[in-house]
């Protein structure tokens, strides 16, 4: 056998194992859900409505906004467990905690979940008072799950996905004047993919 068909081998080998680690890399590589907070409204905060109910409705409402903007891979949610604190004076309280089922969301797709917690150890009067002053009161949401990938037909390892200190202001309509981006963090796929495909290469 000469060196040039030798050569011509090992190039071709070179080449299909290259093109392979590139496939198995854009087929395995995922990228993080995106999430938001919207709807973030608690009726006893609202100054226009004066009626003895809505001043004594300690409930907080709120919308879970997730976005998979992946084309060709879904993701699997387990429980999510949000957090909320009241920002009082110089001190952060807890006020609640909401939890969200567990669910699968497809590629490329949309998911609002709803939720709702009674609110427990908040200061109302001095809250009221805040937003009757134009002022605006501060709220902190936190937010922990696990998420796995289903990449063809199998489910990736589970990842932490989480928001921590994240915060929401409430003026006297009771609602936040604006949605809140969560920005989640997670341990992903990329580095042991970056490592396969370097291993292959050398090969």
């Amino acid at each position: 056998m000469s060196d040039h068909t030798c050569c011509f081998r090992c190039t071709k080998f070179i080449l299909t194992a290259g093109l392979t680690a590139l496939f198995v890399w854009l087929s395995l590589r995922t990228s993080k859900p995106s999430c938001s907070l919207h709807n973030f409204y608690l009726p006893a905060l609202n100054i226009s409505d004066h009626s003895n109910t809505t001043r004594s409705n300690h409930t907080l409402y709120f919308q879970l906004n997730l976005n998979n903007k992946m084309k060709d891979k879904g993701v699997r949610y387990d429980e999510i467990k949000l957090s909320f604190f009241y920002y009082g004076t110089n001190t952060s309280i807890p006020i609640g905690n909401s939890t969200i089922n567990g669910f699968y969301q497809g590629h490329d797709k949309k998911a609002k979940k709803k939720g709702k917690l009674e609110i427990q150890k908040m200061a109302w009067d001095a809250a009221f008072k805040n937003v009757t002053n134009t002022s605006k009161v501060i709220f902190r949401v936190d937010l922990a799950t696990r998420i796995s990938y289903k990449i063809i037909f199998w489910f990736s390892k589970k990842h932490n996905f989480t928001v921590e200190n994240r915060t929401m202001e409430v003026d006297s309509t009771g609602k936040s004047s604006a949605q809140q981006h969560l920005h989640c963090y997670f341990m992903g796929l990329g580095f042991p993919l970056i490592v396969l495909v370097s291993f292959i290469l050398l090969l």
